[in-house]
């Protein structure tokens, strides 16, 4: 409780001087729905935290070349008494023409690029990661080294290592690397990401992901290929992709997505699949309410949870296999 009272009191002292010192923000987001999950047997009503939080980052510039960067987050509950903060990104370094270095506890660039395709805000009900996240890949690794060149034209890299410890002594230190193009303003992001975190007792994977806004129209795109799932040379592999559309109009946003996990390994019908349709509505730039379906099939001999919701979104529904877990959301996110 102490560790809490201390993290409020910093935000808020920072947030104080805001004004004369223009270069730290105090930022954060309240995201609260009300979830009816249906598992094929049983069914209930939940009020679900959807990755609310609340942070201050900002630079120091300490010469014409050369600034210190920093940033520190905390996730919070909505919905109970809990009086835990979970340790999101928290980084301190130095960014220059070289590009930024930074060390701390930060997400890694295979998760970074696998959230820009995610219609889904990747806290929603319908969010990608129910099956992106299921072999280690949307990872928030602790222990970084991290990298951001300058920009290429409109091409950058982001790569981390993450020295080996003590979980697995012998096995290769962790590492993830990207390349980033597009983004911002930019009316396409293309990503290109590959990891190792087998010191982490996660599988490595290759991931491909785009999206692509013409009008009033938002398409994406998702690939990823899975090895050695657990680590330590299983010689497990499973594939995932994906799809999605959003269509912009006015104030409402209209939207789709399916995935699909292919079977793991040399097992028959072990994957799962997850359909989910969505509607946004903006009040403001900084407020939207929405409403949403989703659903996952398991397929029979499936092995992984493949849960409907978890991760970013705070509720989750598991299926049998040969099951469907279902969901109605409906929710609202006010960002600071």
């Amino acid at each position: 409780m102490r560790k809490n009272t201390l993290a409020i009191a910093i935000a808020a002292a920072l947030a104080v001087p805001m004004a004369a010192q223009a270069d730290t923000t105090l930022y954060g987001q309240g995201n609260a729905s009300i979830d009816f999950l249906d598992d094929d047997v049983n069914d209930g009503t939940h009020v679900s935290n959807n990755s609310s939080r609340i942070g201050v980052k900002g630079s120091h510039k300490l010469n014409d070349s050369l600034s210190a960067v920093y940033q520190m987050e905390w996730g919070v509950t909505l919905d109970g008494d809990s009086s835990t903060m979970s340790a999101r990104n928290r980084i301190v370094g130095l960014k220059g023409g070289f590009g930024t270095f930074v060390l701390g506890r930060h997400d890694t660039p295979v998760k970074v690029i696998g959230r820009k395709a995610d219609l889904f805000w990747s806290t929603q009900l319908g969010q990608n990661r129910s099956i992106t996240a299921e072999n280690g890949h949307d990872a928030r690794a602790s222990n970084v080294i991290g990298y951001i060149s300058p920009n290429f034209g409109p091409a950058h890299v982001f790569a981390v290592y993450i020295p080996e410890d003590t979980t697995t002594p012998g096995a290769p230190d962790a590492f993830s690397v990207a390349l980033i193009v597009g983004g911002g303003k930019a009316p396409y992001f293309v990503g290109v990401g590959y990891e190792n975190l087998a010191d982490l007792g996660i599988s490595d994977a290759l991931r491909v992901t785009g999206t692509y806004k013409f009008g009033p129209v938002k398409l994406a795109g998702f690939y990823e290929k899975s090895e050695d799932i657990g680590g330590n040379g299983t010689g497990v592999d499973q594939d995932m992709y994906g799809i999605g559309v959003a269509f912009t109009a006015g104030a409402n946003t209209f939207k789709g997505q399916y995935y699909i996990a292919d079977d793991r390994g040399n097992t028959n019908d072990s994957g799962a699949q997850l359909a989910a349709i969505g509607w946004d509505y903006a009040l403001s730039k900084s407020t939207a309410v929405y409403a949403q379906y989703a659903q996952m099939e398991k397929d029979a001999n499936t092995v992984q949870p493949f849960a409907l919701g978890g991760s970013g979104h705070g509720e989750s529904v598991v299926s049998a296999n040969n099951g469907t877990a279902s969901g109605l959301s409906a929710g609202i996110r006010v960002k600071f």
